[in-house]
């Protein structure tokens, strides 16, 4: 499979790579924080929510994420010039698409607006969004420095 998905996607430059990563981080994060606020908008006791969120995502970023995206940062410096969509591991393609299912779910089976679990849900949306953004700075910090 991962041959098959060489002939699909274009060559592009170490550079692109890296701003496609970030930039999918960013969208990836901006998203779960918009609907993670968006849970928990005009409800008070929901900052204890928020509170935890917060927490948790400073937590998993430090813990999880900052080494992810280090790897994927090493990643794309070793491979060079390569297909577009090798940025990322297929597994971690895979595990992108599991999580993304996975809220997908939850949202639907378990939350809905205006009940309890609207607070439980923003904090998970607002911990995974913070963690995605916190180690996004590792994909930018990559990209900005200069040329060697």
């Amino acid at each position: 499979m991962p041959e098959l998905l060489k002939r699909l996607s274009p060559p592009a430059a170490e550079r692109t790579q890296m701003l496609a990563a970030a930039l999918m981080w960013l969208v990836g994060a901006s998203i779960l924080l918009v609907r993670g606020v968006g849970y928990l908008q005009d409800r008070y006791w929901h900052a204890w929510a928020l509170a935890a969120g917060l927490a948790l995502g400073m937590l998993k970023a430090r813990v999880l994420l900052d080494r992810v995206a280090r790897k994927a940062v090493v990643r794309i410096g070793e491979r060079g010039r390569a297909h577009f969509f090798g940025f990322f591991s297929v597994n971690s393609w895979l595990l992108i698409a599991l999580m993304m299912g996975a809220g997908m779910t939850l949202r639907r089976v378990v939350v809905h607006p205006d009940v309890i679990g609207a607070g439980i849900m923003g904090a998970i949306y607002i911990g995974v969004g913070t963690a995605l953004l916190l180690a996004d700075r590792l994909f930018w910090r990559a990209l900005l420095r200069p040329a060697e």
